[in-house]
C-alpha cells in the first residue's frame, strides 16, 4: 500500500503549484471566444519535480517517469502546434480526410484551448490514477486485475439489447463460441425480464455499473473502457451493440499481432484521420502523425496486463475522459479515440489491424442503383490455414439502425465496396475518400478523391466473395432477429 500511494504522490507534489495556477486561470476564462493569437496566457512555470522516488514493479516505475515528463513538457500554443503539424499532416490533405462534421463542429473549440487548459487537464488525469490508488484501485495490470478470456458488450434499451441477442445467437448457435460473454448497463436499464431470460440462456452475465449516470442524449457510450476494467477478464474482447463477428473470435487472444513486443492491445481503423488543429497533439505532446487512422472502437482487443500492466492504467484514462466528455468527445469525435489517445499519454504501443475496412451494403433501387454501404467490414489480424489475405471478421452494422430502406429482394448485405490495394499503412490510401451521405437514411460511400494514380476503388458480390464463406451470413442474421432501424 505504501508503494501504491507513494507512486504518483511526488508527481502530484510536484505539480500542486502547477496545477493551483492552471486551476485559477482555467476557470477564470472568459466564455466569450479568445483571440488564440494574441491573449493566449503564459504558462504557469512548471514546479520541479526531480524528486519524483521511482519504487515498485516495472510497469509502475515507467508509468511514474512517463507521468513526470507529462508534467514537466510545456505545452505548444495554437500556432507553434499547427505550424509544426502541418510539416507533417498537410491541412489541405487533412480538411479531406478528416470527419467533416467535426471539423465544421469542432475546429473553432481546438483554437481556443490554450496553455493553461492543456496543463490543467494534464493535471487532471495524473490527478485521476493518484486518486484511484489511494482508494485501493489497482491501476497497473496484474494477477488481481481479471481472470481468463472473453467478450464484453454495452447495451441497456431494447433495441441494443436485441442486437446483442443477435449476435450472441450467431456466436452460440452458429459459430459455436464458448466464450463467456458480460453486458454492462446503466443501473435500472435491462429490466425486461424475456431479455434478461434469454441474455442468461445464451450464457451472458448482465452487470450493472454502480454510480454510472446516463445522460439525455441521443447517444450514451461513455461507459465503454468501465466496462473493459469493471469486467472479470484479464483478457477482453470489447464488441459495440451492433457488431457481429463472422466465425468464433477466440483465436484473436492467440494471434502474434497481438502478442507483438508485450503491448496486447489490437485498435481497428476507421475511415478518417486527425486533424492538424486538433488540440489532442497539444495534449499529448506529439506531433500530427498522417499515418495514423482514427480507430473503430465496434471492437477493441486488449489485456489489462499488457505493456507490463500499463494498460490498465490506460483504459483508466480512457474511462477518465469518457466521463470528461464534454471535451474529450469535442477532440475525439466520440468516444472512440480516448482509447488511442490514453495510449498516446502514456507512450505505450499498440497494434492495428493491417488491413484496412470496407463497406458493405447493397445497390440503392430507392436511389438509382447508388451504393449504400451500411456496416463498417474490419478484418482478422492472422491468416487462416486455407487464405492468403486476412478475411473479414467483424461487421460492425453501424449504420444499419439508421436504415429505413434496403432492397426487397437479397437484403442488406450484398455488396462489399473497397479500396484496392487495402493496406492501412498504405499512403495512396490518403487518395480514398469514404463518407457518409443521406437516404432513406444514413449510407456510406466510397470514391477515389485525390491523384490516386496506383488505387482503385472495387466492388465484389458478398455472396461470391471468398469462396462464398459468407453467402448465408445475411440469411441466419434475419432468422436469428436481425433488424434494420430503431436505436
Amino acid at each position: 500500500m505504501h508503494i501504491r500511494r507513494s507512486l504518483l504522490a511526488c508527481v502530484l507534489l510536484g505539480a500542486a503549484v502547477l496545477l493551483l495556477f492552471a486551476a485559477t486561470f482555467f476557470f477564470s476564462l472568459n466564455p466569450a471566444p479568445r483571440n488564440w493569437q494574441d491573449s493566449t496566457p503564459k504558462p504557469p512555470p512548471v514546479a520541479p519535480v526531480s524528486t519524483l522516488n521511482i519504487s515498485g514493479s516495472q510497469g509502475r516505475q515507467l508509468l511514474a517517469l512517463r507521468l513526470k515528463g507529462l508534467l514537466a513538457s510545456p505545452p505548444r500554443s495554437f500556432a507553434d502546434s499547427l505550424n509544426l503539424n502541418s510539416q507533417s499532416c498537410p491541412p489541405e490533405l487533412h480538411d479531406r480526410l478528416v470527419n467533416p462534421d467535426q471539423l465544421a463542429n469542432e475546429r473553432r473549440k481546438w483554437r481556443q484551448i490554450n496553455k493553461i487548459e492543456i496543463l490543467a487537464r494534464r493535471g487532471a488525469m495524473v490527478k485521476y490514477l493518484e486518486t484511484l490508488e489511494n482508494s485501493g484501485i489497482e491501476i497497473i495490470g496484474g494477477e488481481n486485475t481479471g481472470e481468463g478470456r472473453g467478450i464484453v458488450m454495452t447495451g441497456g434499451n431494447k433495441d441494443t439489447v436485441q442486437r446483442i441477442l443477435v449476435t450472441l445467437r450467431m456466436l452460440r448457435n452458429h459459430y459455436n463460441s464458448t466464450l463467456p460473454v458480460e453486458v454492462f448497463a446503466f443501473p435500472g436499464e435491462i429490466t425486461d425480464l424475456h431479455m434478461l431470460a434469454q441474455l442468461k440462456e445464451l450464457d451472458a452475465k448482465v452487470i450493472e455499473l454502480e454510480h454510472a449516470i446516463k445522460l439525455d442524449s441521443w447517444k450514451n457510450f461513455q461507459i465503454k473502457a468501465q466496462s473493459i476494467i469493471s469486467s472479470s477478464f484479464a483478457e477482453v474482447l470489447y464488441l459495440d451493440s451492433d457488431n457481429i463477428p463472422l466465425r468464433d473470435p477466440a483465436a484473436l487472444f492467440d494471434a502474434p499481432l497481438y502478442y507483438q513486443k508485450g503491448m496486447r492491445a489490437v485498435f481497428w481503423p476507421d475511415l478518417n484521420k486527425d486533424h492538424p488543429e486538433n488540440a489532442i497533439w497539444r495534449l499529448v505532446g506529439k506531433p500530427c502523425d498522417s499515418s495514423e487512422w482514427e480507430i473503430d472502437s465496434g471492437q477493441i482487443l486488449i489485456s489489462k496486463r499488457g505493456n507490463d500492466g500499463r494498460n490498465l492504467a490506460a483504459l483508466h484514462l480512457a474511462a477518465h475522459m469518457q466521463a470528461n466528455h464534454e471535451f474529450y468527445f469535442a477532440l475525439s469525435g466520440g468516444d472512440k479515440d480516448t482509447f488511442r489517445y490514453a495510449f498516446w499519454v502514456l507512450g505505450l504501443p499498440y497494434a492495428t489491424s493491417p488491413r484496412w475496412l470496407s463497406s458493405l451494403g447493397f445497390y440503392s433501387p430507392h436511389n438509382n442503383g447508388r451504393f449504400c454501404g451500411h456496416t463498417m467490414l474490419q478484418y482478422d489480424i492472422m491468416l487462416s490455414d486455407s487464405s492468403t489475405h486476412l478475411l473479414p471478421l467483424f461487421a460492425h452494422a453501424n449504420l444499419l439502425k439508421h436504415l429505413a430502406l434496403y432492397p426487397s429482394t437479397g437484403g442488406p448485405f450484398q455488396v462489399i465496396r473497397r479500396a484496392s490495394p487495402d493496406i492501412a499503412s498504405d499512403p495512396s490510401l490518403n487518395a480514398v475518400h469514404m463518407w457518409v451521405y443521406h437516404n432513406a437514411g444514413m449510407c456510406v460511400d466510397v470514391e477515389i478523391a485525390g491523384q490516386g494514380k496506383d488505387i482503385e476503388v472495387v466492388d465484389e458480390n458478398w455472396a461470391e466473395a471468398y469462396d462464398g464463406a459468407f453467402a448465408n451470413f445475411g440469411e441466419i442474421w434475419a432468422k436469428e432477429g436481425g433488424l434494420t432501424g430503431g436505436w
